[in-house]
């Protein structure tokens, strides 16, 4: 009777024990967390690096958000200028002091007026090259003061040079091999079976196969004979024209208008055109002596009226484009001529 009893105490014991446990993890499974959330639940804003400085009637903020970006971020640097009224503010050339940065946008809003100032801001949407520490150099503003009833006068405001951390993609979550366990040794394998017969057959197989493959090949390249890199220009010059992109998106009109070019100078060439920037293309043009110096100025004025609009929200008129199309044809040498009544 006694072993009866203690086994019964046992059993509801157990039983306690379970419901315990499993109260305790419904509790922890349902509990919310809070990763990267605010107090009121909002997700908290990547932290920036901020240059604030200012000189009488002017203040300048520089801002890189954010502010330590991993190597396959884009991060944004705004440059905001305030300006009380009655002075003019010149404002930075585009692309300035961007460093070990690609601009692979601009944006520039249109100026805000509040309390007697004025408001200017560009933004920069980059790429960083490399991982470790990048450097954003001291940006320049000039403005003239006509306040005073006497004659302007003439300063400027320097910001402070950013200093930025970038990471690589996985940062503190890369595999360390200091975790793994040592290789096993080795497993004696069991003799295999003798299968000539397979082995025979998949050889007749794949025979089989490259003699077919030989065949198509022989007479798809007799049928359908490669296009040169200039024919092959004429042809994307051709969708360009029917795809009217001139009149719905001009940037993109002006970035497969270049990117016909770089793909011909590429076939021609070699060289990577369409994986570089306009500066770095430049570059390995000069470094390759495979165009003549007058042409490899046309081309770097074509380029970088191109980058003007495709960058810097310039608007070109009708006679513009008609132009850097020419210019396309001229450089790619094509004798046929493309109508440009419909890229207009």
């Amino acid at each position: 009777m006694g072993v009866r009893k203690g086994r019964r105490v046992s059993a509801w014991a157990g039983v306690v024990l379970w419901l315990v446990t499993a109260a305790g993890s419904l509790q922890n499974g349902c509990a919310p967390r809070a990763e990267n959330l605010s107090q009121d639940g909002a997700e908290e804003e990547p932290a920036a690096v901020v240059s604030r400085v200012e000189r009488g009637p002017v203040h300048f903020d520089v801002s890189l958000r954010p502010g330590s970006p991993r190597l396959s971020d884009e991060p944004v640097l705004t440059l905001t200028i305030r300006a009380a009224a009655g002075v003019e503010v010149e404002k930075p050339p585009f692309g300035e002091a961007v460093g070990d940065f690609l601009v692979r946008d601009f944006h520039e809003p249109l100026p805000e007026k509040q309390e007697q100032a004025t408001i200017l801001r560009q933004q920069y949407t980059l790429e960083p090259v490399r991982a470790g520490t990048l450097v954003i150099d001291p940006i320049t503003v000039k403005f003239v003061d006509r306040r005073t009833s006497g004659s302007p006068s003439r300063h400027q405001i320097q910001s402070e040079a950013l200093t930025v951390e970038v990471s690589t993609v996985l940062g503190d979550d890369a595999p360390s091999l200091s975790g793994l366990r040592p290789a096993a040794s080795p497993l004696a394998l069991p003799p295999p079976p003798s299968r000539r017969w397979v082995w025979a057959s998949l050889i007749a197989v794949a025979l089989g196969a490259v003699a077919m493959t030989a065949f198509w090949w022989r007479k798809r390249k007799v049928s359908e004979p490669e296009l040169s890199p200039a024919e092959l220009a004429w042809l994307e010059l051709e969708h360009l024209v029917a795809a009217d992109l001139a009149t719905a998106d001009i940037k993109a009109y002006y970035s497969e208008l270049t990117g016909v070019v770089r793909r011909f100078i590429e076939r021609s060439t070699g060289i990577r055109a369409p994986e570089q920037t306009t500066e770095e293309f430049l570059q390995a043009i000069a470094r390759d002596h495979s165009f003549a110096a007058s042409s490899s100025q046309r081309l770097a004025a074509f380029l970088q009226s191109a980058d003007l609009v495709k960058f810097a929200g310039y608007q070109p008129a009708n006679q513009d484009i008609e132009e850097s199309f020419t210019r396309a044809q001229q450089f790619i040498g094509l004798e046929r001529e493309v109508e440009t009544e419909a890229a207009v």
